[in-house]
Parts: C-alpha cells; structure tokens; sequence
C-alpha cells in the first residue's frame, strides 16, 4: 500500500492556504476580543493550536468556505455522527504526532513501541471511521465528508492493512506482556545495595506482598542475571574525589547501567516484531495527519452552536454572496463575545439585543453615533466577529445573513499611549491609520472606534471627514463609531461632494424608549440623523448630574435656598 496524500477537511482540492487566507493583523485580533471567542472553542479540548490558526487566517475563497460550510452541516444535523467523531478525536490526536520524522535519540526498542502505537491508532481510526460512514449513510453529503469516507474504504480493503489487523493483536500482547524485571542486589555488611543485575523478564506485575514476602522468604540458590553485574564504586574513587574515606561506603546507585541492561534484553525478545513490522513499510497514517484539528475544528463550533441555541439566541448558515458584491446584511445579529460572556454568569435564557446590518449599494459606510454605553462599540465589533466567523466556514450569531468575504479586516480601536516612541496618543492614532489605508481595498472591511478622539473637535472633524471621503473613493466597507455627530450631519454633503461606490449613511445608537421603571437605551443601531447633542443630556441625568438633578441635590443638603 503507498502512502497516501493527506487528505483536509478544510481545504478541497488544489486549494492553498498561501493563496486563499490573510493573516488577522495583531492589532485586529486584540480589538475583536478574539481570545474570548477562541477560549469558547478551545476549552481543554484537543486541537487549540490548529483552530487558532483557521482563525487567525482570513479565508477569502467562496469555494472554501462553502466547502468547510457543507461539512459543517452534516455534523451539526447528525447527533451521532457528531457523538463518533467526539469518541474517535484521541485516536486523531496520536496520529497528528505520529507523522513527526523519527526522532534519532529513540533506541530501537522504542522505535518499535512507537510504530506498534502508530499502527494500533491507525487501525482504530480506519475500523472507527468505517463503522460510523456505514452508520450514517447517506445523511453525510459534503464532499469532504464523502473523499475521507473513500479513502478509509480503500484503505481497509487494502491487503497489507487487512494482513495487519490480523497480526498487529499477536503483536501488541508479546511487547505489552512484558510488565515487569526481576533485579538482583548484593548488599555489604551494613546491608547497603552494592552491586545489581537483571535478572528476569516477567509478564506479571510485582505486588507488594510478593514483594515483602520474597525479601523476608526462605533463602534461594544465587540466580544468575542476564545482564553484566554493575557495581557500584566508593565514594573517594572516582575522578575529582575528595578522598575523603571517613564517610564510608557513601553509595550512589547508577541505575543507569542497568536500564540499559534492561533495554538490551527487552530489545532481543521484540527482534522478532521488528522483522515483522518491516513488510508494513509503506503502510502510514499520513493520510490521518490533518484530520485531528480539522475535526477538532467542526466539533467545537457543534458545541458552541449548541450552547447558543439552547440559550434562546439564533445562529444561521450565512450565505456567502460573490465578493464583487461586497454586502454584507446580518438580521438579528449579536455580539457572541457578550453573548458568552452573559451566558457565563447568568442562568436562564440570554438576553442579549439583537440588531441588523445593511451594507449594500444603498450604504456601505456607516457614521455611528450616539451616547456612551450606548452600543456602539458593541456593534462595531460584532460586526467584524459575523465577518470573521462566516470567512472561517461556520455559522454566525444572526437569525438570516449574506455576506461578501473580504479581503481583510482593518480595526483602528483606542489603545495605550506608548511615552517611549515620542509621538503622542494623535501622533500613534494617525500612524495606524496611515498603514490601514497603505493596505486597504474596495474589498476590505473597516472598523474604527472613536478614532481621532485625542485631538481637539475641530481639527479631528476635519480629519475625520477625509477619511470618511477617501473610504468612499476606495469602495470599501465601513463603520465609523465616533462623537463627532456633525461628521454624520453632514453625509449628504459628504455623499454629494466625493465621487465613489461606497455611500455613506448615518446611523444612531440607543434612541430611548419607554419602560417599566421610566425611560430606558434600546441598545437598537437603526438609520437616522444623529441626536445631536441631546444625547450629552440623556447621559448627564442618566448619572444624577443634569442642572435640575444637581441643584436638587444641593438644596437636599442646605446649601442652596
């Protein structure tokens, strides 16, 4: 049997990583809050380095992503297709190292542990696999699904693998019987051990009752060990000994001789295995190699969607639309970040608002204004996780959505001032924003969140709408969350002004609604001019410090007629 190619879930076909991914820059992956969503998937579960890999890299093939979306399916569908997989994922795991080039440290006794553990996995994974395709049948239709379930046919009626699992029992009980040596030691006239050999190979484990019994027993013949009889020298002998001989037989046991002892007799009763394990030369797992993260991969995201659909929150295949396109249109979408983290400290169904998303011919660049804590950071930042997650082939946290791919995500969120670089907190913001346009298209998807907010209002109005134009210009896709309201004023001016596909919309956060207990934030982002500085009002008597709520206070206390 030759070794065949590895086969991936995540890739069909003459489909390269290099060619259809882009790295996440660092700042994105910090500004989505990735590390929560990974932690969701990657709970001491196997496989965390590959699912942060898939992540990390930004598809931006169709064909891909509907490849990894098909496969999704017949595991999200298939409780027990799902249950085998979940059984099956150790075994995977095994094989993920068991490829790794052999390591010339390794003695020849483990080098045949070794292989014997490869080749017992590699059976386990064809018999299991093969036992699950047939269970399942026909429900399982993606054609990642579909190549595996033929490889795992063609391997099984191979005839060297059938001639393995017929031999591979008889020898994995000679190498696994062997549970036990006997060691002999001579002991001075303090009864101190002085001298050791082996003496037996024993496929029976000692006890401690055997034990004491044959310390403590009736008095034998010598037996004569297999090995050489390794004595232990005197302190005082040795190279670079003191001399001192005051201390006496100081000893040092050295087992280390006498493993190798071990190792050698264990070597000659395993030669006849070697020999054997030679005519499957050409039989290897490397095929099996990917499988472990890429099934880690889609069995993670089964339990996450899970836990969100028993929570009460939707979750949806998106629909992945050519990226000429470049739509993007999420109804009822959600942060999941803020989603798992209420699902974490609070019982019961989450309540987490949903909202909409609309980027298309009639508006591909959204000014995001409202109050603080009103949602807008929330929603900036959903919407790159709903663009993240559909790229990577997996449901997203919305009831419908159709989505172009992008190219890359590009975020611009506050950060820490760095005193070191002697540029200031305007001159690092500008910088970022320069290197954001130096590598943007009308393909990319931009996220800024309150950007330009360490310089003075007027100075960053009028930055900020040259960027806001020059989006525009570019064709790429954008949310803008700021203060500045006049900037989402003026859009008409903005939309008349500049030339370009991308049209620029106003959008509000958290307009106020009527409740229970008085006024209350919506936490809705809907289409309209922006509340202007009304909001500012809102926030202060939110807080208990609008001019009536003060001088309230201040004549509670007497110091106000």
């Amino acid at each position: 049997m030759q070794n065949l190619p590895s086969l991936s879930l995540l890739w069909p076909d003459g489909a390269r990583p290099a060619q259809t991914c882009t790295a996440l820059d660092p700042q994105c992956v910090r500004d989505l809050e990735l590390e929560t969503t990974l932690a969701a998937f990657t709970d001491s579960r196997l496989g965390r380095s590959a699912i942060r890999d898939i992540f990390t890299h930004l598809c931006t093939d169709p064909a891909v992503i509907a490849y990894r979306q098909d496969i999704l399916d017949d595991v999200w569908r298939n409780s027990d297709f799902t249950a085998h997989l979940e059984a099956l994922l150790p075994d995977l795991h095994v094989l993920d190292t068991a490829h790794i080039a052999v390591d010339r440290r390794r003695s020849s006794l483990q080098d045949i542990t070794w292989r014997l553990g490869e080749l017992e996995h590699l059976v386990s994974c064809v018999t299991g696999l093969g036992t699950v395709f047939a269970q399942v049948g026909d429900k399982v239709r993606a054609r990642g699904w579909c190549a595996l379930r033929d490889r795992i046919a063609q391997t099984a009626q191979d005839a060297v693998y059938q001639q393995l699992t017929r031999e591979l029992p008889d020898m994995l009980r000679t190498v696994r019987a062997k549970v036990s040596v006997t060691i002999g030691v001579n002991l001075d006239g303090q009864l101190r051990p002085v001298a050791a050999t082996l003496l037996a190979v024993n496929e029976r484990k000692f006890s401690a009752s055997t034990f004491l019994d044959r310390l403590f027993g009736k008095r034998e013949e010598d037996l004569k060990g297999l090995g050489p009889l390794h004595v232990v020298p005197e302190l005082g002998q040795g190279p670079g000994s003191s001399g001192n001989r005051e201390r006496g037989r100081d000893v040092n046991p050295l087992m280390a001789p006498l493993f190798r002892d071990v190792a050698k007799v264990l070597e000659t009763v395993c030669q006849p295995i070697a020999r054997t394990l030679r005519q499957y030369n050409a039989l290897h797992s490397g095929f099996l190699a990917t499988l472990h993260g890429d099934v880690a991969f889609y069995l993670a995201a089964v339990r996450l969607m899970e836990r969100l659909r028993s929570r009460g929150l939707p979750v949806c295949r998106p629909d992945i639309a050519p990226m000429t396109e470049r739509v993007c249109t999420l109804r009822e979408a959600y942060n999941l970040n803020l989603a798992l983290h209420q699902m974490a400290h609070t019982p019961g169904t989450a309540s987490v608002v949903t909202n909409d998303v609309a980027m298309d011919d009639d508006g591909r660049i959204g000014i995001l204004t409202g109050p603080n804590q009103g949602g807008k950071t929330t929603y900036t930042q959903m919407v790159g996780l709903c663009q993240l997650l559909a790229q990577t082939g997996l449901w997203v946290p919305a009831a419908q959505a159709r989505l172009s791919p992008v190219d890359n995500i590009y975020m611009h969120y506050p950060v820490e001032e760095h005193l070191t670089r002697g540029t200031g907190r305007f001159g690092e913001e500008a910088q970022r924003l320069s290197q954001i346009f130096a590598r943007g298209t009308r393909h990319s998807l931009v996220l800024l969140n309150e950007s330009l907010a360490s310089t003075n209002p007027g100075e960053s109005l009028y930055i900020a709408q040259d960027i806001v134009r020059i989006l525009r210009r570019l064709g790429a896709r954008a949310i803008f969350a700021t203060h500045l309201h006049e900037l989402a004023a003026d859009v008409a001016a903005l939309n008349a002004s500049t030339a370009g596909e991308s049209r620029i919309v106003s959008l509000v956060a958290s307009r106020t609604e009527a409740g229970d207990d008085g006024p209350r934030r919506s936490y809705k982002i809907v289409p309209g001019p922006p509340l202007g500085r009304s909001y500012a009002r809102e926030t202060a008597a939110q807080y208990g410090i609008s001019y009536d709520q003060l001088t309230a206070l201040l004549q509670q206390r007497g110091l106000l007629e």
